[in-house]
């Protein structure tokens, strides 16, 4: 049956380990206490998959961009109608 000692713990019967409230420990050497989880890893983890999210959206809109008859059609009338000595840049003047 356990038993307490001197400071209150709940001893083992084999008196080689103490009840902390949550586990039992060994009397003898004191185990490290174990700090919190670090999030670090997970953060940088989740940025990293944000950041090929953006790169692959950034991509996939410029190819979209350039093969787009209608974005091209639609960015050089809005670029060329403030001033009609530019000339646009998907269609080169001849």
């Amino acid at each position: 049956m356990p038993r307490q000692d001197a400071q209150g713990r709940w001893i083992s019967d084999d008196g080689l380990q103490y009840w902390d409230g949550n586990a039992w420990r060994p009397v003898g050497a004191q185990a490290p206490q174990r700090r919190g989880i670090s999030a670090v890893p997970a953060v940088l983890i989740g940025c990293g998959f944000a950041l090929v999210i953006v790169l692959l959206l950034g991509i996939g809109l410029t190819v979209f961009m350039f093969n787009s008859a209608d974005f091209q059609r639609g960015f050089c009338n809005g670029y060329t109608n403030g001033d009609a000595n530019l000339t646009c840049p998907f269609h080169p003047s001849p």
